[in-house]
């Protein structure tokens, strides 16, 4: 019994470091399917599999308070369409979310023509994104 308390009490900062990474809610839907629009509106996504559709965050910093004093962050999202032709279509999506609304603002989209990955292959960073 007291082995059991104390494996919980060891365990405890990591389950609430854990619940700090990800603030609620959950917003990479919304600058997904803002950039989806964007890009098709533009000619530049065709037809989508939407299984493979990532969104990978890359970032988010607390950038004050709304009207409503409601936490505002700023997030950005680094987002992958596969195109049902075996096409990728790249976007960096940057925009403001609450702690419960995730549309407080427009989605920036910026389209990532080309790639130009490091010399050492084993870059973490970009085999993650990918």
């Amino acid at each position: 019994m007291k082995r059991t308390v104390v494996a919980l009490l060891l365990s405890l900062p990591a389950l609430l470091c854990a619940a700090q990474s990800q603030p609620e809610p959950q917003c990479d839907r919304w600058p997904t399917n803002i950039a989806e629009g964007r890009l098709k509106k533009a000619g530049l996504l065709g037809n989508i599999d939407y299984t493979k559709t990532k969104a990978v965050q890359l970032a988010s910093e607390k950038i004050g308070k709304s009207e409503d004093g409601e936490q505002l962050r700023r997030e950005v999202y680094h987002i992958t369409f596969h195109e049902e032709n075996g096409d990728k279509v790249k976007v960096i999506a940057v925009n403001d979310a609450g702690e419960f609304e995730c549309s407080m603002s427009a989605v920036e989209v910026f389209v990532v023509s080309r790639h130009l990955p490091s010399r050492v292959e084993a870059d973490r960073m970009f085999k993650q994104i990918e």
